[in-house]
This record gives structure tokens, sequence and C-alpha cells, in this order.
């Protein structure tokens, strides 16, 4: 009984050291993004060397004239140095620097904007 209690024992230690330097690795990074017109949706993000994309998609031919703004979380491994906002309007791509607007800890958030 007390080696399988050992055992157990070894094997939690283990498991919270590898989910501890699992989550450690990452960084949570929020992109406040502004469009100039609607029907804009996340398609998701993609690491290019150190530099960090958040892609958006517009797909159709007529899109309301309306300031959109939406909000989009990722956990990231590493620590990206430079973010963008790639938006594509049926194929053509345009690509937005975002500037860090605030820092809290593991936490960083961007602002990016198409006006």
């Amino acid at each position: 009984m007390k080696k399988l209690l050992a055992v157990i024992s070894v094997l939690l230690i283990v498991g919270a050291v590898l989910a501890w330097n699992y989550v450690g690795d990452k960084e949570v990074i929020t992109l406040r993004a502004t469009f100039r017109m609607g029907g804009v949706s996340y398609k998701g993000y993609e690491m290019r060397g150190d530099t960090l994309i958040f892609k958006f998609e517009r797909k159709g031919d007529v899109f309301i004239q309306v300031i959109t703004q939406k909000e989009v979380t990722e956990r990231i491994k590493g620590s990206p140095s430079r973010v963008l906002m790639e938006v594509s309007t049926n194929g053509r791509a345009e690509v937005y620097e975002a500037r860090l607007v605030e820092e809290d800890g593991e936490r960083k958030i961007y602002e990016a904007s198409e006006l």
C-alpha cells in the first residue's frame, strides 16, 4: 500500500510540473480590432517567426458601412515581438500593425484599426 501511494504521489508531482510548464510557456494576447465595414469573421491566428498575425475575413458583394469592433483572445506559445491584423476582403488582403495598449502580467492587449 505504501508503494502504491508513493507511485501515485510521484505521478501527481510529475503531472503538476508538466502542466505548470505547459501553461507557463504561453502568453495571453488580446486584439481589439476596429473595422470600417461589417461582415468580418475571425479565422484564427498564424505565427510567422516571432510575428503574430490575427486573420479576419470578409466575403460577399455588399457590406454594411458601419464601424465594427471585435475582440479576440488567444493563448500563444512564446512572446511575439510584433502583432499584425490581416483582413481579407474577397481574397484581397490588407495588413495593419497592432500597437500594445495594456500589459497585465501574462496578458497583453493590442489594438489595430482599418480606419
